[in-house]
C-alpha cells in the first residue's frame, strides 16, 4: 500500500482533482442548458464561478497550516484531514449541485418564487453550488505541496502544474467527447463521484473509515439520483452532450411530442398531425410539389423529430442537427418507423456541413430556435444568413421558423427581423400564434413566426417611391 507522501500517489490526487474540477464546469454548463438556455452570458458565469473560487483555493490553500492544540479538547488538525474534509464536503454541495432531479426542482422553485432573469437564475445557483466545492477541491495543490521537499519547491510546482492540467485536459475531453456521448450526462456525473471517493480512500490512512464510508455513501446516493429510473419519471429517453430528449406521450399513446432542452420541439399522432407551424409551412410549399415529376431537394436545418415531410417519399430531403441520437428517437419514440430512402440526416453542426457541402436546393427550411432560452448564436447572424442564400438554387425558397415577439415587441424580434431583411428582402411574415392579437405588447409573449424569401433576379430593396420620385404606374404588373 502507497504511503501518503509516496510520490505516485501524490500527483494521481492531483490528476484526479484537476478532471472533477474541469468536468464539473462543464456539467454544470450543459445541465443548467435546459433552464437558462446556451449563450455565452450564461456560460461566462458558470465558467467565473469555477475560475475566482479556484484562485482563492489556490491562495488560501497555501495558507492553511495544520493546528497543533496544546490543552484543548479539540482534535489536532492535519493535512490529511483537512483533504478528506474538503473533498467530503465538495461532494456534498455537488451531489445536489449536478442531480438532474434536485436541479429541476431547485430552477422551478426559484421560478415559483418570481426568480425568471436567466442571468439571476444562472448567478444564484452558481453561487450555491460551484462556488464553495471548487474552492474546497482548489486547495488540494497547495495543501500536497507540503508533502515535497521544500528545496526543490520550483521543480515540484512545475510538475504539479503539469499534472493539475493534464487531470483538467481529460476532464475538458474525456468528459464530454467520450462520457457524456457514451453513458450520458447523468452517468458522467456518477463517474466524477467515483472519483472522490478514490481520492478519499488513498487519502485515508484506514481504507476501511468513516471518511471514506461516508464518500461512498454519497456516491451511491448520485448512482441512485441520476439514474435510468429517474430519468424515465423525467420522460428523458436520451441526456447527452448536446441535448436532453424527453418523449411524452398521451394514455393511448396516439400523440407524440418530443421536448429538446426543456422546448417542446417536435409533434407527431398516429393520424399525422404536427406542430401548426409544421403543417403551414407543408402546405404552402411542399404539398404543391409532392406530385411532380421532377423532385426538388430540400435541406431541413434542424432536425428535431424528422416529422416535417416525413410523409413526402418523392423530394429529395437533407436534415442537418449537431446531434446523432434524433434520428434513433425520432424513429423509435415519435414516428414509430424508420425514415423514408428519400431521407438523409448529417449529424455535424450546421455551418460546418454547409461550408463542406458544395450543393445548392430548391428550399431551405431553418427550424433550429427553440423557445426564447436555447438560441444558438451562430445560428442567427447576417454571415449565417449568407451561407443559406449560397446553398439556394436561382429562384428557390428559403423559409425560416423563429420563435419570437409576434408584434416585434422584444428587441431579439426587432434585430433578428432586421438581420434576416439584410439578406433576404422582399419577405413575407406570417404569426402561427394561436389566439395571436396584433394588441397584444407583452415582451414575453413568443409565437412561431415564419418567414418566407422567394428568389427573385430583380430583387431590389433599395428602390422606394418618394413625392419627388414615384413610378408606381410604370412598376404596377399590366392586365393580359
Amino acid at each position: 500500500m502507497f504511503k501518503l507522501n509516496h510520490v505516485l500517489l501524490l500527483f494521481i490526487v492531483i490528476v484526479l482533482e484537476g478532471y472533477v474540477v474541469l468536468s464539473t464546469e462543464l456539467l454544470a454548463i450543459r445541465q443548467t442548458i435546459p433552464f437558462v438556455g446556451s449563450g455565452t452570458d450564461t456560460m461566462s458565469i458558470i465558467i467565473a464561478a469555477v475560475l475566482m473560487p479556484l484562485a482563492f483555493g489556490y491562495y488560501f490553500g497555501g495558507r492553511w497550516r495544520p493546528t497543533k492544540p496544546k490543552k484543548s479538547k479539540r482534535k489536532r488538525s492535519t493535512l490529511r484531514k483537512k483533504l478528506i474534509f474538503n473533498i467530503i464536503a465538495a461532494s456534498v454541495i455537488l451531489l445536489i449541485g449536478s442531480s438532474y432531479a434536485l436541479i429541476n426542482t431547485f430552477f422551478i422553485k426559484q421560478i415559483e418564487f418570481g426568480v425568471t432573469d436567466r442571468l439571476i437564475l444562472t448567478t444564484l445557483y452558481a453561487l450555491l453550488f460551484l462556488v464553495t466545492p471548487v474552492y474546497l477541491l482548489g486547495q488540494t495543490i497547495p495543501l500536497v505541496s507540503n508533502y515535497f521537499n521544500q528545496e526543490k519547491l520550483s521543480k515540484i510546482t512545475g510538475r504539479m502544474l503539469f499534472f493539475s492540467t493534464i487531470g483538467s485536459f481529460l476532464g475538458a475531453v474525456f468528459s464530454s467527447v467520450v462520457l457524456m456521448a457514451t453513458i450520458g450526462v447523468h452517468y458522467t456525473v456518477c463517474v466524477n463521484f467515483v472519483l472522490l471517493t478514490i481520492l478519499v480512500f488513498l487519502l485515508s490512512k484506514k481504507k476501511i473509515s468513516e471518511a471514506v464510508l461516508i464518500s461512498l455513501a454519497l456516491t451511491i446516493s448520485a448512482f441512485a439520483l441520476n439514474s435510468d429510473y429517474v430519468m424515465k419519471k423525467f420522460h428523458i429517453v436520451e441526456n447527452n452532450q448536446y441535448n436532453t430528449i424527453a418523449v411524452y406521450e398521451n394514455a393511448r399513446g396516439t400523440v407524440r411530442q418530443m421536448s429538446l432542452n426543456n422546448n417542446a420541439s417536435s409533434k407527431y399522432t398516429d393520424y399525422g398531425r404536427k406542430h401548426e407551424y409544421v403543417e403551414f409551412v407543408e402546405r404552402i410549399v411542399i404539398d404543391p410539389i409532392r406530385g411532380t415529376d421532377e423532385p426538388k431537394d430540400i435541406l431541413v436545418i434542424g432536425a428535431g423529430a424528422f416529422t416535417f415531410g416525413h410523409e413526402d417519399a418523392v423530394n429529395n430531403y437533407d436534415y442537418v442537427d449537431i446531434d446523432k441520437t434524433l434520428r434513433r428517437v425520432a424513429e423509435e419514440y415519435i414516428l414509430k418507423e424508420k425514415l423514408k430512402n428519400n431521407k438523409s440526416f448529417h449529424a455535424m453542426p450546421v455551418r460546418a456541413w454547409l461550408t463542406r457541402t458544395g450543393k445548392k436546393y430548391d428550399f431551405i427550411f431553418l427550424d433550429a430556435f427553440l423557445g426564447d432560452l436555447t438560441i444558438p448564436e451562430h445560428l442567427v447572424t447576417q454571415e449565417f444568413f449568407g451561407q443559406i442564400r449560397k446553398h439556394l438554387k436561382e429562384g428557390g425558397i428559403v423559409v425560416a421558423n423563429f420563435s419570437a415577439s409576434p408584434n416585434m415587441a422584444s428587441r431579439f424580434s426587432r434585430h433578428i427581423d432586421n438581420t434576416f431583411r439584410s439578406v433576404f428582402p422582399h419577405v413575407s411574415r406570417h404569426v402561427t400564434l394561436e389566439n395571436y392579437s396584433p394588441w397584444n405588447r407583452e415582451e414575453h409573449k413568443i409565437g412561431n413566426v415564419i418567414y418566407i424569401y422567394s428568389d427573385h433576379k430583380e430583387a431590389d430593396p433599395d428602390e422606394i417611391y418618394t413625392d419627388d420620385k414615384n413610378r408606381v404606374f410604370y412598376d404596377k404588373p399590366r392586365r393580359k
